[in-house]
């Protein structure tokens, strides 16, 4: 009977299915061991990369979306100048002149959300009243207080350009259009 085992392990040896001499009772179980901690610890590795990929892809969606939103703001925010400045040349239209006063303005508009800044921060808008065509066109008209937009301020100018300046450059571009009247 041993002889007849020893063929059919010689034979199954031959075609690579068991060993040709049995291992040991520990025989290569500290080379397993190893292997395992190796395997393992290659696929924790691995896991740890991929987390640590999702969490910065993650991290660079929010800022992403944060940033679009404050951009979708500061276009909504010249949107709202763009629509004032047209309502203040039908304003001129029809009375030959600019409104005398914010007021005259709103009234003449009929909406008061237009003239306030859409960021939750931002605030109503300031009118340098007492201006006309034929005054330089670079005067600001129209301008927002705070700097919510990056820092910058929303500005309409006497020509309808809109742009958004730095709080020091609003400062400076108000000094010039006041020292007109001071004329």
């Amino acid at each position: 009977m041993e002889r007849k085992k020893e063929f059919v392990r010689a034979k199954l040896a031959r075609r690579n299915l068991l060993p040709a001499q049995p291992a040991g009772p520990h025989g290569g179980t500290i080379i397993n061991i190893i292997t395992a901690i190796v395997f393992f610890g290659l696929i924790a590795l691995g896991v740890l990369w991929v987390i640590k990929n999702i969490g910065e892809a993650g991290q660079q969606y929010t800022e992403g979306m944060i940033k679009t939103q404050n951009k979708a703001v500061a276009v909504k925010c010249q949107l709202n100048m763009r629509t004032i400045s047209q309502n203040i040349q039908m304003y001129a239209m029809s009375n030959d002149s600019f409104p005398p006063s914010l007021e005259a303005l709103i009234e003449f508009c009929g909406s008061t959300q237009l003239f306030q800044c859409p960021d939750p921060e931002g605030g109503k808008y300031v009118y340098i009243p007492g201006q006309n065509n034929s005054m330089p066109p670079t005067n600001i008209l129209l301008y927002e207080p705070k700097p919510v937009h990056d820092g910058r301020c929303c500005v309409l100018r006497l020509n309808g350009q809109i742009e958004l300046l730095s709080p020091e450059q609003l400062e400076e571009a108000v000094a010039q259009t006041q020292a007109i009247f001071r004329k």
